[in-house]
């Protein structure tokens, strides 16, 4: 059983799980237990769906995403508004956050629409477009811009895979550029002024750009070897926002510096390198859900550091395995173990 198992790759999961809990503990003590525990608990999830029959997914597709729609539209009358946002169901010890289900939900239901279908047909486009737009509109309607976008970001590296063309993209790129002026009206007033302070920051340093100016701040002041676990002045005396979530990889740049900063990007490269390399030589299905994986955390990995930079807009997306948060986390490692069992699958394979 030890020779198909990736030892390799689960030691990169734990790093990472690592550096985050390292980043919490001098934040938070307590957010550092709650967060050591979802590990744990995450962990058993791992194992669990490192051992799912590949075939059993196809069959849950579309259960699994009606259910997902249903916990959606239920939270609007059960779920309790957070800062003008409802995301989350309060269990108690635990809040459940259902756009993570919908993430899971989304790359199955769309690996099984695609596996006899190609994207070359615009008709196939349209259809795979009508079946994610529900759980998107909910999503943005809590409102939760940041989950939106990462429907949509699994949509676009699903259907690229699945066939899409070099014309098909230049259209859907004048559409989505058309879609976004219109959309920017749409916004919440204070996704708006999520925007307008990401292209000028300065203009309200104490209001609206504060979040962006004091990451920055703190990315800066950490050298190349950081100030120290805990000695962060940013997110230790709390002049850092959301320094366990949406900015931790600011606290963790501050507390690490570059070097730490560097490590935790080279284990992520490294991560999702590893699930690509695995997707070669795959059938059409596990294709695409390796690829939906990959494409889910590509961009929140790419849009969390950019705003923790100041290059992209704060829309409130996490750090996968970084950022503090069970639903978040718990459903990584449900996907990430998915991976591993492709390529226990493919280990298994090799050595018959």
């Amino acid at each position: 059983m030890r020779k198909n198992f990736d030892f390799l790759t689960f030691s990169i999961i734990i790093g990472i799980g690592s550096l985050s809990l390292l980043t919490l503990f001098s934040l938070n003590r307590q957010l550092y237990t709650s967060q050591l525990i979802f590990w744990i608990f995450g962990l058993f999830i791992f194992y669990f769906s490192s051992h799912i029959d590949l075939q059993f997914l196809k069959k849950i597709a579309t259960p699994l995403y009606v259910l997902s729609i249903v916990l959606l539209i239920i939270l609007f009358w059960v779920g309790e508004p957070i800062r003008g946002s409802i995301r989350w169901f309060d269990l108690g010890v635990f809040r459940l956050q259902p756009s993570e289900i919908v993430k899971i939900a989304t790359i199955i239901v769309l690996a099984s629409f695609f596996q006899n279908r190609t994207a070359g047909n615009i008709k196939n486009v349209l259809l795979s477009l009508l079946i994610i737009f529900p759980v998107v509109f909910l999503i943005f309607r809590q409102p939760d811009l940041g989950n939106a976008l990462s429907i949509m970001a699994i949509w676009l590296g699903m259907t690229f895979v699945a066939g899409f063309s070099f014309k098909h993209i230049l259209v859907l790129s004048v559409a989505a550029a058309i879609l976004g002026i219109i959309g920017f009206e749409i916004l919440s007033p204070y996704q708006k002024i999520r925007v307008v302070s990401f292209l000028n920051p300065t203009a309200d340093p104490l209001g609206t750009g504060y979040n962006i100016i004091q990451s920055k701040i703190a990315i800066g002041s950490g050298g190349i070897f950081g100030r120290g676990l805990g000695s962060g002045s940013q997110s230790q005396l709390n002049f850092l926002p959301e320094a366990e979530s949406d900015f931790i990889f600011a606290s963790l740049a501050e507390q690490l510096g570059f070097f730490g900063a560097g490590v935790l990007i080279g284990l992520f490269v490294f991560l999702i390198s590893r699930i690509a390399n695995s997707a070669k030589g795959q059938d059409r299905f596990v294709k695409l859900i390796l690829t939906g994986t990959c494409s889910f955390l590509i961009f929140q990995f790419t849009v969390n550091i950019g705003m923790n930079l100041g290059l992209l807009p704060v829309t409130g997306i996490t750090l996968p395995l970084v950022s503090y948060g069970g639903s978040s986390l718990i459903s990584t490692l449900f996907l990430l173990g998915i991976a591993f069992s492709v390529k226990r699958h493919q280990s298994l394979t090799t050595t018959m």
